[in-house]
């Protein structure tokens, strides 16, 4: 409870001062209540009787205003401590969003994103999986309460003690919290169990995502309906069942000490009464510690004690969660053997590459994996030239992207700029160099505008450029055609939004990335530019491919031979190396692997068959 109030006075200091300071006076005035209740009950018969050495009526009468005061003030407290709590909690939530994203999407590369421990971490930490379903502000939220429910405890127990008995006040209190300390700890046993099926709840998320936004067509079409039900059944299911029996096994645990519980506080309440049948409790005081057992006995705040254990355990993974990103993905770094020139400034990588890009000696496997998808690979990318990649399915043309982009590191190897590692530049400045489309680009839910200016956020406003590298992807009359013009939301599911046709997205990504080339970036990466492109659209792209790539060091790949034949230098990836390399015409005259590849396409275009 305390980490969590010290990290929310840490993030907003006045908010968390004013819902706690509230919480405190809220718990004070419950024990002003109790007290006075029994002052003004205690004294009713001796002031309507007019007994000798009764309390005057002025002074009843100040008493019982007294009760009337601190009774309007605690009905109109929750007003304000509401709006309080609140505050605090938009600070707690805006830097707990802060501190999620930051080592998630904060680091260049993305390794860490495919790390099921990460992920899994990252889960308990956002609390947002079904499995988990508490955050951090969750259990700040409640927190207040639980602060004024505790004090309320300790102030009612205190009365009991001052007007009946310290042995049966420190005996109510023992059985409170022992009680909040039992379920806490049975908690803190679902909370084990919960850590361990955090991939079973991604998958029955993901499988309901499925269903409902990724793939519905398809889904629908092949009659999956029961077999989506089914695996989002089963992983639900796998996810839930051990949390079910954990709660099941604390239900029973918890019966008997709450039963405990309620017998300790009905033998304060007989010994109560028997000492009123003795004679040896006034009125005054009966009327005041009874209540007070009363309130002992219901000041307990079992749910918010869960809730800030919950919350506890999140803030705990949310501040271990850098460390653990970093212990299991550091940053590599050159040993100081190595001769290397001091690392360029971010002016510096604006000008590179200015000779070529060289991938030397490069292997790449991927996390978690043992097999290589690069092998000792020796390629070039020349200064301004634009070379083509092709290759078949799974020969790493799209690790070899990820790696030239600097989202991974190579295995073995190195990838230099001008005879500079890679490793020894800012990455995120030189990632503002490399303008990709990729195959799976991103189709953003907002104006077809920006869907383009994305490419370089910070040029948003720069219209003409705009519509210049519309016009170069070929997009301009289907955007102004849309009723809402460039304003257009892309995403049919908001009000007045369309969807765009496989091409026209295509060309969107496209005219992104040249939107990053007009804005300074100097290397272009188009990942399979025309997989969605008609043969007129098609026929465009490879007419225009070398004015759209004059100027910058270009990468294109694709299945499509018609669109990379255009190329200063044209690659083939075999077996994570390259077999081949040349022009056109000098791989057609090789007869080489290009060269077959090339003629069965050929063949299949003048037989009618297709694309392979």
């Amino acid at each position: 409870m305390l980490t969590l109030i010290g990290y929310a006075y840490r993030v907003g200091r006045t908010p968390t001062l004013l819902a706690f300071g509230l919480a405190v006076l809220s718990a004070a005035l419950g024990v002003a209540m109790t007290l006075l209740v029994g002052q003004v009950v205690g004294a009713v018969p001796s002031v309507v009787a007019d007994r000798p050495g009764a309390m005057s009526l002025p002074v009843f009468a100040a008493w019982l205003t007294c009760l009337l005061l601190v009774f309007v003030v605690v009905s109109v407290l929750p007003a304000f401590r509401h709006p309080a709590r609140q505050a605090m909690v938009n600070h707690v939530r805006r830097d707990v969003t802060v501190r999620l994203t930051d080592p998630l999407l904060g680091p260049s590369g993305m390794a860490h994103l495919e790390d099921p421990v990460v992920l899994d971490q990252a889960a308990r930490a956002s609390g947002d999986n079904d499995h988990f379903g508490f955050q951090v502000r969750t259990g700040l939220e409640t927190l207040p309460d639980l602060v004024a429910s505790r004090l309320l405890l300790l102030g009612s127990a205190g009365l009991v003690g001052l007007t009946f008995s310290w042995w049966v006040a420190a005996g109510l209190a023992a059985a409170t919290f022992f009680m909040e300390w039992h379920q806490g700890r049975l908690v803190s046993t679902e909370l084990d169990s919960m850590f361990g099926y955090t991939e079973n709840a991604r998958k029955a998320d993901y499988v309901f995502d499925l269903g409902m936004r990724d793939a519905p067509k398809e889904l629908r079409v092949f009659g999956l309906g029961p077999w989506l039900v089914g695996r989002h059944t089963t992983a639900f299911l796998a996810n839930w069942t051990p949390i079910w029996t954990a709660r099941r096994r604390r239900l029973w645990k918890t019966l008997p000490v709450s039963l405990a519980h309620l017998g300790v506080h009905a033998m304060a309440i007989l010994l109560v009464g028997r000492a009123v049948l003795a004679g040896q409790l006034p009125l005054t005081e009966v009327a005041t510690v009874v209540p007070a057992i009363l309130a002992v006995g219901t000041s307990h705040n079992g749910w918010a004690a869960i809730q800030a254990k919950r919350s506890a355990a999140a803030f705990r993974a949310l501040r271990d969660l850098p460390g653990l990103i970093a212990s299991r993905h550091p940053v590599r770094t050159i040993r100081a053997t190595q001769p290397a020139p001091p690392a360029p400034t971010t002016p510096a990588i604006a000008s590179l590459p200015r000779h070529s890009i060289r991938f030397e000696n490069v292997c790449f496997r991927y996390p978690s994996t043992d097999l290589d998808v690069l092998h000792d690979l020796d390629f070039e990318l020349p200064a301004g030239q634009a070379v083509a990649l092709v290759g078949v399915n799974g020969a790493g043309k799209s690790t070899l992207v990820k790696l030239l982009a600097g989202v991974y590191e190579p295995t073995v190897g190195r990838i230099t700029v001008d005879g500079i590692d890679l490793r020894e530049l800012e990455i995120s400045a030189w990632q503002r160099q490399v303008a990709t489309i990729v195959q799976d680009f991103c189709r953003f839910p907002l104006s077809a505008r920006d869907n383009v200016v994305l490419g370089a956020v910070e040029h948003a406003r720069d219209i003409r450029t705009l519509h210049r590298v519309a016009a170069q992807a070929g997009i301009t009359e289907p955007i102004e055609q849309l009723a809402g013009g460039w304003d257009t939301i892309l995403d049919k599911t908001h009000d007045g939004g369309v969807d765009l046709s496989g091409g026209e997205w295509q060309r969107v990504a496209l005219a992104r990335a040249l939107f990053a080339v007009a804005a300074g970036a100097s290397v272009l990466v188009l990942d399979e530019p025309a997989a969605a492109l008609d043969v007129r659209a098609e026929a465009a792209l490879v007419e225009r491919y070398l004015d759209l790539t004059t100027g910058v060091t270009s990468l294109i790949i694709s299945h499509r031979f018609s669109v990379v034949r255009d190329a200063h230098r044209i690659c083939v990836l075999d077996g994570g190396r390259i077999a081949e390399s040349g022009s056109h015409d000098e791989l057609i005259a090789a007869d080489g692997r290009y060269a077959q590849m090339f003629r069965l396409q050929a063949e299949r275009y003048l037989s009618g068959v297709g694309d392979v």
